[in-house]
This record gives C-alpha cells, sequence and structure tokens, in this order.
C-alpha cells in the first residue's frame, strides 16, 4: 500500500467501493416483467406469416447480384471487342502459323531463288479482290477507308 502512496497519491485516496448495482426493487416484480416480454415476442412470431417469398429472398438477392456482375463485365467487353476482332486475331495467328512452317520447309536455294525473282506482276480479279478485303478488313475500316 505503502508503494501505491508512492507512485499515485491521488489513486490511493479513493476509496474501495463497487460502483455498480441494481435499481431498487428491481428483483421485486421482475418474474412478472420477464413473463409479459416472453408473451409480447411470441405473440410478433405467432403473427408473422411464413411466405414463399421469404424463403426466396436469399436466393433472388443471390440471382440478381450475378446478373448485375454479368451485365457490368460481358457488355462492355462485347462493346468495346467486336467479335470480328477476335474472329480475325485468330484467323491472323492460324496464318502466322502457316507462315512459319512454310519457311521452316523452305531450303537456302528455293529461298533465293524467289527473292531473286521478278514475278511481281500478278493480276487479280474482282472477285479475288473482294475476297481479300472482306477477309482482311471489318465492315468499319472499310468504310473508314472508303470515306477518306
Amino acid at each position: 500500500m505503502e508503494e501505491l502512496k508512492n507512485i499515485a497519491p491521488e489513486l490511493s485516496k479513493l476509496k474501495k467501493e463497487n460502483a455498480f448495482g441494481t435499481p431498487r426493487g428491481y428483483f421485486d416484480d421482475f418474474p412478472a416483467r420477464m413473463q409479459m416480454k416472453l408473451e409480447a415476442e411470441k405473440n410478433v412470431a405467432d403473427k408473422q406469416e411464413f411466405k414463399i417469398i421469404n424463403l426466396l429472398k436469399p436466393a433472388l438477392g443471390l440471382a440478381a447480384s450475378f446478373a448485375i456482375i454479368f451485365m457490368l463485365v460481358y457488355i462492355p467487353i462485347k462493346t468495346f471487342i467486336p467479335q470480328e476482332q477476335i474472329i480475325q486475331t485468330t484467323v491472323s495467328n492460324d496464318y502466322n502459323d502457316q507462315f512459319h512452317t512454310i519457311l521452316e520447309e523452305l531450303d537456302e536455294n528455293s529461298f533465293f531463288s524467289l527473292l531473286e525473282s521478278n514475278d511481281t506482276e500478278e493480276n487479280f480479279s474482282d472477285d479475288d479482290l473482294v475476297a481479300y478485303v472482306s477477309s482482311n478488313f471489318s465492315a468499319y475500316e472499310i468504310f473508314e477507308y472508303t470515306d477518306k
């Protein structure tokens, strides 16, 4: 106790008594008050009807959240990346793979003969040109180039 007086003299002056207590007469009518609360809760529970909507609310909320997430992700992707561009990318990758396989199979003599040949004049028909343009450009790119 002497040590407490040395360390905290103000704290040692406080009385040691319980600051917590119950109000006077609290336990006199406690059983009657508890019974009234229990009956009130029972009446509220009886009034609530268990409808099917109460059972479906969690499932409907989950379905709605999935639908919102799907729309927030799918619609912008579909808007900004048109399907033709996705198809073109896969087609161009196939052409690149075919080109690489042709180059791997080509020997040196054939390669140099191709470089030295002057067969640069090729006659394309209108159908060949239309097929090339339609397979390599989207309708938007064709419109963009014809507008200029």
